[in-house]
């Protein structure tokens, strides 16, 4: 393969990150946008969820200080606030608090707004000699040659003037997010399409900002409420972000949505598990009307089982889109740029060995967010598997082990580390940790 010029379609964070590690290796770079991108830290018409929390976990972070180094310093420049997750994320979940040991941990990442994160990559990209963006341009479909199964290019359309024009490339990257329309530019081309699983969790979303109280005194960075299956839909949670705001999300599983009146979003924040979001906004001062998003089903198009012609990849939402409540997003779409660069590395790029990688650096992730939505009765798509001994035994193990978790100071540090997804959950296996937990449940 050539690699002359690569187009990325859609510039979310997946498409960000993976114009950044194309560049290494790739004459030019276009990204297509159909918005026009803010020249400052704004949300925009074509990703409605900006306004909702991002979570912005370690290994992501440290992710994006590889590929733009210093950019942590611009966030804090900007006003975001670090946090250390062990001991500034508090945390309720089955009646208990996190501990949050005084011991200061190197899990630090940002947390800040959408909009902030996504104009502090682009700046750095935009001092890339070989990127261009190519802004309001929509893109209408795939150029191929079907005999030998090769994308070489894409057709899009001026927003304004309606001009269509066609581009040529060596690679086309898909990162248009859920919304993706591949599938049906593949079919419209002869190619095969994938197929998808869904495992829809009917979570809704309501969101607003709140100037932080001047007599705050609280020492957390976030605060989350959580929901705990099969009784308790709700969740709450409560960041801190840029410019002295907290923005503050509520959730509800099984249709079970938060109201977007005032009074509503209030008696819903009354009703979690703990009173401590609702003491926290109760008095704070809006700064934001109330936001709605009910897009959260967990989807999966099984690129990896079909013949994908050469020139085409697709990565972030437009291939994994995972229930935004486990914070998992950014950081998987980190993850997958990653994947990507390693796949240019090699000599022949072959589009079905880098989607079969990407499969596999999203399975856990994967399970991690579809096994716990699961758990709810009103969860549609999720497929009950008959178990055996030794499965019963470990989900035994792994509801004792979250029990626990706020009950130990170290085990709590150390899911706190396969949270940030710089731990494998097989540390939960260590012997020392199942003979404490074993030794607790007899």
């Amino acid at each position: 393969m050539k690699r002359e010029h690569a187009v990325v379609i859609g510039a979310s964070i997946a498409g960000l990150l993976s114009a950044r590690v194309i560049s290494d290796h790739f004459a030019s770079v276009t990204i297509i946008e159909r918005d026009k991108l803010p020249l400052y830290p704004e949300k925009r018409r074509g990703v409605p969820q900006s306004v909702q929390p991002h979570v912005l976990l370690t290994r992501g972070y440290r992710i994006l200080e590889e590929l733009f180094p210093g950019i942590g310093l611009e966030l804090s420049t900007k006003g975001a606030p670090t946090i250390d997750w062990v001991q500034e994320f508090h945390a309720f979940t089955r009646g208990n608090w996190s501990p949050n040991p005084d011991t200061v941990s190197d899990i630090i990442s940002f947390t800040c707004s959408r909009p902030l994160l996504e104009w502090a990559v682009r700046s750095r990209l935009r001092e890339i000699k070989n990127i261009k963006f190519v802004e309001e341009h929509r893109v209408l479909g795939l150029i191929g040659d079907l005999d030998n199964m090769q994308v070489t290019g894409l057709k899009i359309q001026n927003n304004k003037s309606g001009n269509i024009e066609e581009l040529c490339a060596d690679l086309v990257v898909d990162a248009s997010g859920r919304a993706s329309n591949a599938p049906q530019w593949l079919d419209e081309l002869g190619f095969a399409t994938p197929t998808e699983t869904v495992i829809n969790p009917f979570l809704g979303y309501a969101t607003r900002r709140y100037k932080q109280p001047h007599n705050f005194t609280g020492n957390w960075k976030i605060m989350l409420i959580s929901q705990e299956a099969p009784d308790n839909k709700r969740l709450g949670y409560l960041a801190k972000i840029e410019g002295g705001e907290w923005i503050a999300t509520l959730g509800g599983y099984g249709h079970d949505y938060p109201p977007l009146d005032d009074a509503g979003f209030l008696e819903f924040a009354q009703s979690l598990a703990s009173p401590e979001f609702y003491e926290a906004i109760k008095n704070a001062e809006p700064t934001s009307p109330i936001y709605a998003h009910r897009a959260t089903a967990n989807r999966w198009r099984h690129y990896e089982k079909i013949d994908i012609p050469m020139g085409f990849v697709a990565l972030g939402d437009a291939v994994c889109a995972l229930c935004p409540v486990y914070g998992q997003g950014m950081t998987v779409s980190a993850l997958s740029a990653m994947v990507l660069r390693d796949w240019l590395q090699t000599n022949k790029l072959v589009s079905v060995r880098f989607q079969q990688r990407l499969a596999k650096s999203n399975s856990l992730h994967w399970m991690i967010a579809t096994q716990q939505d699961s758990q709810f009765p009103t969860t549609v798509g999720a497929k009950k598997v008959k178990t055996n001994f030794i499965q019963d035994f470990i989900a035994w193990y792994n509801r004792k082990v979250i029990a626990n978790i706020n009950l130990d100071p170290n085990l709590y540090t150390t899911f706190t580390e396969i949270s940030n997804l710089l731990k494998s959950p097989l540390a939960l296996y260590h012997p020392k940790i199942i003979l404490q937990v074993l030794r607790k449940s007899i």
